[in-house]
Formats: C-alpha cells, structure tokens, sequence
C-alpha cells in the first residue's frame, strides 16, 4: 500500500473517530442522566426500565434494517446522516417540562434516538472496514474507538458540570444542543472532504453471492453467546449504589465508575486492535476469559471489589468495541457486510438483554455466588470453543 493511501485511511478513520466523539458527549452523557429526569417527570422505575430497554431493542433491531438498505442502497452517506441527525432528540427532551405533561415525550426522543444509532451504525463500520485494509482492521477500529470513548468519558462529565452549575435537568438537555451542532458540522465538513474507500460503494455482487459464510455466522454465535455470559455495567453500577461503603461515599461515585469504565475502554481498545492485527481471532480468548471473573467480583459487593470489577468490564468492552468489530469486516464478503454488521450487532444487543435478565433475576432473588458462577463459566467455555473453531479454520 502506498503511503498516500495510509494517509487517507488514518484521515477516514480519524473524522470518523472524531465525529463518534461528538456524537457520544451528547447521548452518552445523557444516559446517566435520563433516568433520574424521567423519575422527575413522573415515571415509575418500572416505566424507566421498560424505556431504556425498549430504546436498547430499537438499536440493535434497527441496525439489522440499517445493514440491509446499505447492502442494497450503497446510500451510507445518507444512512449516517440520517442517523446522526436523530440525536436532535436529545437537546429536544428540555421540552418534555413544556410540552408535557409526564414522560411520554421524554421516552419517545430516548426511542428515536436509539433508532438513529441503529441505522448509522452498520454504514459506518462498513466505511471503516474497507479504509483498514491499508492499515489493519484493528488498529482502524481501536483508533476509532478510542476517539469514541473519549466523548463518552466526557459526555457524563459534561452533563454532570451543567447539572452542578444550573441545578436544572431541562438546562443540561438545552446545552447539549452545543456539541450536537458542532458534530452535524463536522460530519458535513467530513462528507464533503473525504472520498469513500475504493470499492464500498460498488453494487456488483462478490463471490459469497449475498450469503454469510458459516465462519461469519459461527462467530457472531460465539460473540452472542458471549454476551449473554457477560455481566453488565448496569448492574455494576446498581451494585454501586446499594454497597454501604459506596452510599456512605455519596451518589456521585457510581457515575464516576461508569467514567472509568469508559476511560478503560479507550485506553485498551488501540492495544487491543494493534494485538488483532498481529494474533487475529486468538486475542478474543483473552476478553472471553476475563468476563468469567466480571460477575464473580461484582457479586461480592465490596467496595474495592465492585470498582474492579468495573476496570475488567472496561477491559472487555475495549476489545468489543474494537476487535470484535474487526473480525466481523474481515470474516465476510464485501456484498453482506453491512449486513453482518448488523447481525452482529443485534447478537451483541439480545446477548446483553438476556445477560441483564438473568444476573438482575439472581440478585433479586438472592442466589448464591456459585450460581452465577457456573452460568458464566458455561457461556464463556461454549463462546470460546465456537471462537476457536473459527479460529482454526480460518488458519488452516
């Protein structure tokens, strides 16, 4: 590859990263903060919790039909345009004090927003995915991810000043129009700049005619099952919260762990991406083992072991968001990529949903430690053996 090629590439990846940053500081520092809002407008924790999942389902569905009409549009430009703008929805939930009465207004913008990063996504990673081949997938996904988190180490911050400042949840709303104009912007600035990778908008069909190979559809099993084994932050952070040495430390600390976890993420994604490179799927087994020790820290629930379990967490989600994103534009044909993206992403979702039902169900009802232990110990043994089987195969 030539250097001017390298050269185009980092710039892809890195408008990318930054317009990713942007976007995170607005509906990444918003999540910590629309619970305890919507609780203020009047909803239940149940209507809370059905909120939040239901805008979880609208993502990760939604980046099934985004991958679809990318496959057969070639329209990616139009589908990040489309699903960045959605996250007006954030700066418009101030309104839900005026425009009232209740919730419903707020929960309807946290679902539109959802279904915004559902259509942008699997275009975006698409885009990527072709920029890297002259550069390496995973350092191209880690670098993006790192810029990524960034925002979303910044986004809570950001609502946390103006929340100190204002003492006003429709303010912090109001003032994240601020960095949503600057990312439409530079998103503009980025399309009229930069010229797609060569080959993905092409509309020939390649060799895979349309279908996934039995290695893409084996790993995203594997990175399902993965998920379904891997505890989540939420309930980290829950934990946090109800730990006596935490509450006696005040209610800013579990949102200063979530921080962290961001923070590790970003660190440990380009590392994460430069070790793709180089071992390819053989690094997965080190995220794969590590989510076995998440839950059996988290459930101890002291202080010391809670906020390690959080730093693991980080670790897991830096390769997740790097190399497990990778794998997938290296494991299919250029015609269903978009495609896969989506599938994978789905995977990720219902994985993450099921884990959340099953940990949050053993806490509830007070199951034994051992318990939870076994569970992740089965989930993590069968995601490892579906990787090493693709692993093998892509080898031999």
């Amino acid at each position: 590859m030539s250097s001017s090629e390298r050269s185009r590439a980092y710039k892809l990846v890195a408008s990318f990263g930054i317009v990713s940053l942007l976007g995170d500081i607005v509906y990444e520092g918003s999540r910590g903060t629309i619970p305890t809002y919507m609780k203020h407008l009047g909803a239940s924790a149940a209507v809370v919790g059905t909120v939040m999942g239901l805008g979880e389902l609208m993502s990760y569905f939604s980046r099934l039909l985004g991958g679809f009409l990318a496959d057969k549009t070639k329209s990616y430009w139009l589908l990040i345009f489309l699903g960045y703008g959605l996250i007006i929805a954030i700066p418009l939930i101030s309104l839900s004090e005026i425009l009232g009465p209740g919730w419903a207004l707020a929960a309807a913008l946290v679902i539109l927003e959802r279904l915004g990063k559902g259509l942008r996504t699997p275009s975006r990673d698409t885009i990527i995915s072709f920029a890297s081949k002259s550069i390496g997938s995973g350092k191209a996904f880690g670098l993006h991810e790192l810029l990524d988190q960034v925002g979303a180490t910044a986004g809570p911050l950001f609502f946390a000043g103006i929340l100190a400042l204002t003492s006003s949840y429709r303010q912090a709303f109001l003032y994240s129009i601020i960095p949503y104009a600057l990312l439409m912007a530079t998103l503009a600035y980025v399309r009229s700049t930069t010229a797609l990778p060569v080959g993905v908008a092409e509309r020939k069909e390649s060799s895979g005619n349309g279908i996934l190979n039995r290695e893409a559809v084996a790993y995203i099993v594997a990175v399902f099952v993965n998920s379904m084994g891997l505890f989540p932050a939420s309930l980290i952070l829950y934990l946090a919260s109800e730990a006596l040495e935490f509450q006696a430390l005040g209610a800013w600390l579990p949102p200063v762990l979530y921080a962290v976890i961001q923070l590790v993420d970003a660190i440990f994604a380009l590392a994460f991406g430069l070790l793709y490179d180089r071992y390819k799927l053989w690094v997965l087994l080190f995220p794969f083992t590590l989510s076995t020790l998440i839950p059996l820290l988290a459930l101890q629930r002291g202080i010391a072991l809670v906020a390690l379990s959080a730093v693991v967490f980080g670790l897991v989600l830096g390769s997740q968001e790097s190399v497990y994103r990778a794998a997938v534009g290296d494991l299919t044909e250029p015609s269903v990529r978009a495609t896969a993206y989506g599938l994978f992403s789905t995977a990720v979702g219902l994985g993450s949903l099921i884990s959340g039902a099953i940990y949050g169900l053993m806490i509830d009802l007070g199951f034994p430690l051992w318990v939870s232990g076994v569970y992740v110990v089965a989930t993590q043994a069968a995601c490892t053996f579906l990787l090493l089987h693709v692993a093998r195969r892509r080898r031999g």
